[in-house]
């Protein structure tokens, strides 16, 4: 019985704390909460060979401010990795300004 009660209780901690990693994965923050070059820096590679896409569309912003929409974390790490970047995964509002923006000026 107290084997049960042990197992109920770490088999619950469990799933709790996988259900709070996805959500952490995808909580978007502020660009300004960043300071550019991050230090130490991050392996963006690394990240990329252990990250299981989950096609959830992303916006990051490098260092210049630049944005650009990505299919999920796993595609901006990849995008990183390859092209020597800085990518960082800031709120989808941003993505959504600089391309209101552009439509304006068209």
């Amino acid at each position: 019985m107290l084997c049960v009660m042990i197992f109920r209780k770490v088999f619950t901690s469990l799933i709790i704390l996988g259900l709070a990693a996805q959500v952490w994965s995808h909580v978007e923050i502020e660009a300004e909460d960043y300071f550019f070059p991050l230090e130490p820096v991050i392996n963006f590679c690394k990240m990329a060979d252990q990250c299981q896409h989950d096609f959830v569309p992303i916006c990051g912003q490098d260092s210049l401010g630049i944005t650009r929409m990505f299919n999920d974390n796993c595609d901006l790490y990849e995008y990183n990795c390859d092209e020597k970047k800085q990518y960082r995964h800031v709120k989808m509002d941003v993505c959504k300004y600089e391309a209101a923006a552009a439509e304006r000026t068209i």
